[in-house]
């Protein structure tokens, strides 16, 4: 069991240092699988189905679990690689904030301007409170 495992990637030598789904990858090439699924899934924002919707985000979840357990690991990293990391996990937040949002905002009315549907939301009334002093 003391063996290390190597890098999915064909013709990668290096040991790998996690595992996206059922591929174990290195360092190198897990950042770019990561970089491969941010990038389509900020493409592809809110236009998947229901279930492709819940595949898109356990993904993004796990890019940002997995670049976190790398970080607190014991493989060196210098700092571009902790610069990597770190943008690996701020970008899929990001995404994963966007992506839920926009399942759970509520539904345009239709013939008003932005204006009625932050009321809608709850948002703006403040503003308009806080004018009025």
């Amino acid at each position: 069991m003391g063996t290390k495992l190597s890098c999915s990637r064909v013709e990668c030598l290096r040991s790998a240092v996690t595992a996206l789904g059922d591929k174990d990858y290195c360092f190198d090439h897990f950042c770019s699988r990561c970089y491969e699924l941010l990038e389509r899934n900020q493409r592809m924002a809110g236009l998947a189905s229901a279930e492709k919707f819940r595949e898109e985000l356990d993904e993004l979840d796990d890019c940002a679990r997995r670049a976190l357990e790398i970080s607190f690991s014991r493989v060196e990293l210098n700092n571009l690689d902790r610069a990597r990391l770190l943008d690996i996990l701020l970008w899929a937040g990001d995404l994963t904030t966007a992506l839920r949002h926009r399942r759970t905002a509520p539904p345009e009315i239709p013939g008003s301007s932005d204006g009625a549907r932050a009321e809608f939301c709850g948002r703006g009334s403040v503003r308009g409170k806080l004018a009025s002093f």
